[in-house]
């Protein structure tokens, strides 16, 4: 798994992402993404996702963005796997922010059931339409459902890059802390969930989850 390491212990799945840069979310990125998380499920294990010091990821692969064609429509559809994996998990989702968090990597966020950032010169920032792009209907639905009304402008349309304070009440993130704790305060929270009884929690998530799974499902279809 190029850029991505997965361990399993103790009834938590740690994914950590690391390709040493900014953690582009690449189509090869993504597929080693779902499948870690597809090896977590099968576990039936908390998973948390992490990234590398100073950046959670930057997103899809701009390269890919820019030049578009069929290596971009891999690349987004094996994105929007990602984002049906993720609503459709059966065990506590937790992420820690270790930094920057930009568009894909921003919307990730929003499918976790906790999410803890890091403070410090970070950004987080749905930048689809500061680059040129058009926000996808689906991405669209996700920002609608969880970020909160008062911020769904100033990040979808008009693409703000926040500070981590701002990310928090945008509803990017339920708790802020220095960086060098993340980590450990992500690892706590992800043995919390565990270890509330697995199959309420795993029904009450797909009932959390279900109405937007369904109409995001909808409008990802062709």
């Amino acid at each position: 798994m190029s850029g991505l390491t997965l361990r399993i212990d103790s009834g938590i799945a740690e994914i950590e992402l690391d390709d040493g840069k900014v953690n582009a979310l690449s189509e090869s990125m993504l597929d080693s993404l779902l499948d870690a998380i597809a090896q977590a499920a099968t576990a039936d294990a908390a998973l948390l996702i992490t990234g590398r010091s100073g950046c959670f990821s930057g997103g899809y692969d701009r390269k890919l963005i820019d030049a578009g064609g069929p290596a971009c429509d891999a690349m987004r559809a094996a994105g929007d796997r990602l984002t049906m994996a993720l609503l459709d998990y059966p065990a506590p989702v937790v992420i820690a922010c270790t930094g920057h968090a930009m568009a894909k990597a921003a919307f990730m966020l929003l499918l976790a059931d906790y999410r803890i950032g890091s403070e410090g010169a970070f950004r987080v920032a749905l930048n689809e339409v500061a680059i040129g792009m058009t926000m996808p209907r689906p991405a669209m639905r996700l920002a609608e459902a969880r970020l909160a009304a008062h911020w769904l402008s100033r990040c979808a349309l008009q693409a703000q890059s926040l500070k981590p304070a701002d990310a928090l009440d945008a509803g990017f993130f339920d708790e802020l802390l220095p960086a060098e704790q993340v980590l450990e305060r992500a690892r706590d929270k992800a043995r919390a969930l565990s270890a509330l009884p697995r199959q309420a929690y795993r029904e009450t998530r797909a009932l959390l989850n279900g109405a937007l799974r369904a109409e995001i499902a909808a409008l990802m279809s062709p």
